[in-house]
């Protein structure tokens, strides 16, 4: 995340905000997310974002996902839509995707099934309603 210091005050990136769960912690839950997210720790449940998830290469996400791009250099399992995925190599990927644009690199794992995002019936996320919701 983007922190400047202007006259004595903390100003933030709003281009640069990022929520990141670090290597050791394991969270678990429906997650709505408009930051940047990187994860080289433990999520399990359901991800829905509007920018970028990246897992690092300690990192897993195991349940659903949805978001434009999710760059995968640690382990994917589970259900996923999303514009585009690249798997770096050595990442992992488990599971259904749907997708416009994939990206698979050399000693990447891919194991499961891909289907064209436009095809897909209905969004494979139902993200539950909160009061708190803006």
């Amino acid at each position: 995340m983007g922190i400047f210091v202007r006259n004595g005050e903390h100003v933030i990136n709003k281009q640069t905000e990022s929520t990141i769960i670090a290597n050791g912690a394991k969270i678990e839950g429906v997650f709505e997310l408009s930051t940047y997210f990187y994860v080289d720790g433990v999520v399990l449940g359901k991800v829905y974002s509007t920018n970028t998830i990246v897992i690092g290469r300690r990192g897993l996400i195991k349940g659903e996902v949805e978001a434009p791009k999710m760059i995968i250099n640690g382990r994917f399992e589970g259900k996923a839509v999303c514009d585009s995925i690249e798997i770096l190599e050595g990442g992992e990927l488990l599971g259904a995707i749907y997708i416009n644009e994939i990206v698979i690199e050399q000693k990447a794992h891919f194991e499961g099934e891909s289907h064209m995002k436009n095809s897909m019936p209905q969004s494979l996320i139902a993200v539950e309603e909160t009061e708190d919701r803006e």
